[in-house]
């Protein structure tokens, strides 16, 4: 194996922290599997069932790539399409297979988000409950893969990383060629020569992730934790839902007719709805949080950040720095747009 543990490079302690981290990333993947994937109602209704069996099939065979080696006995039908995860994981297939289509191709306007929000609401209320079981009955199948091989995390690396080798390489490199000079094209490349092996990706990850940023991470992810609990508890999706619907609705039309767009008439109408309609409070809560936990990144790795940014201009070309700053600058203008609305309507909430 590429990877090994009987090397001093990835001795017990090293096993045994990334084990720690391998649980906390399966936390985060289920959670965007669930909910970046989409947020009573079928999502299935009008999606072929071969459709959904052909995406399974594509997750069996990474399934089978990754952990057929490290945990023979990982079986993906019972893990995930199965018991307290095969209503919510064929219901996100759906999602994802209709949204494909939605967003695919074209312009995508204030209706088309409008027309999708029961969608993402329905979601939404089937991952507040059964997102949990999911969770716990996914826990349980990778601590018996732990249980039977002491070193399945290690084996499991270098089994994505032959996979990643025998699939995805290649395109990679085609990528980073034909994009040079761009600062995607430049990101792959530079990627490619950084991390040549699952050994220089460990060694990057040590350098970065300290006790530190350990404890901070977990803090985040008991204070995440909490506020999908508060959100589930309040019907904070339906509320959510009925406001964006609403918000989507209104703003959709004249010259406010491309979603990637918010500065200008599609700003003046959303301030015009939010002069009449209130954001719920419990979202208020959640982009309240959202805001200090940016304030307190910025307070405490600023310089780190700067750090790496130094880094990464320094190995891009100046096309590729040129194009990022053009985009930065779209980016912060559609942003200081959206918070002039939030900010001069923000909801009274105790």
């Amino acid at each position: 194996a590429v990877v090994s543990t009987q090397s001093g490079h990835y001795g017990r302690d090293y096993t045994n922290n990334l084990r720690r981290h391998l649980i906390s990333t399966m936390r985060a993947f289920i959670f965007l599997a669930i909910v970046g994937v989409a947020l009573g109602r079928n999502l299935c209704k009008g999606v072929k069932n071969k459709d959904v069996k052909d995406m399974w099939s594509i997750a069996r065979s990474g399934a089978i790539a990754i952990l057929g080696g490290s945990c023979p006995s990982f079986d993906l039908d019972s893990v995930a399409f199965s018991g307290a995860c095969k209503n919510i994981v064929k219901q996100s297939t759906c999602y994802g297979i209709q949204a494909k289509e939605t967003y695919g191709s074209g312009v995508v306007n204030y209706g088309t988000l409008a027309a999708d929000v029961p969608n993402m609401e329905a979601l939404g209320n089937l991952a507040c409950d059964e997102a949990e079981g999911c969770y716990n009955q996914v826990r349980a199948a990778i601590q018996n893969c732990m249980d039977a091989n002491e070193n399945f995390v290690a084996d499991t690396v270098a089994a994505a990383e032959a996979a990643y080798q025998q699939n995805f390489e290649s395109m990679v490199s085609d990528f980073a060629a034909k994009n040079s000079g761009t600062f995607f094209g430049d990101i792959a490349s530079m990627a490619q020569s950084r991390f040549t092996s699952a050994a220089d990706i460990q060694e990057f990850l040590e350098d970065i992730i300290t006790d530190r940023v350990v404890a901070d991470a977990k803090a985040a992810a008991e204070q995440a934790a909490s506020l999908a609990q508060a959100w589930c508890d309040s019907d904070c999706t339906s509320q959510s839902a009925d406001f964006l619907e609403g918000i989507f609705t209104y703003m959709n039309g004249g010259e406010c007719s491309d979603a990637k767009q918010f500065c200008g008439e599609c700003q003046n109408r959303a301030a015009e709805y939010f002069s009449d309609n209130a954001l719920p409070c419990c979202v208020e809560n959640v982009v309240q949080k959202g805001i200090e936990a940016y304030d307190y990144v910025v307070e405490n790795y600023s310089e780190s950040i700067q750090n790496y940014r130094d880094q990464l201009v320094e190995q891009i070309s100046d096309a590729a720095y040129s194009e990022a700053l053009a985009v930065k600058d779209k980016v912060v203008e559609q942003f200081n747009c959206v918070a002039d609305v939030y900010n001069g309507n923000r909801p009274a909430c105790a």
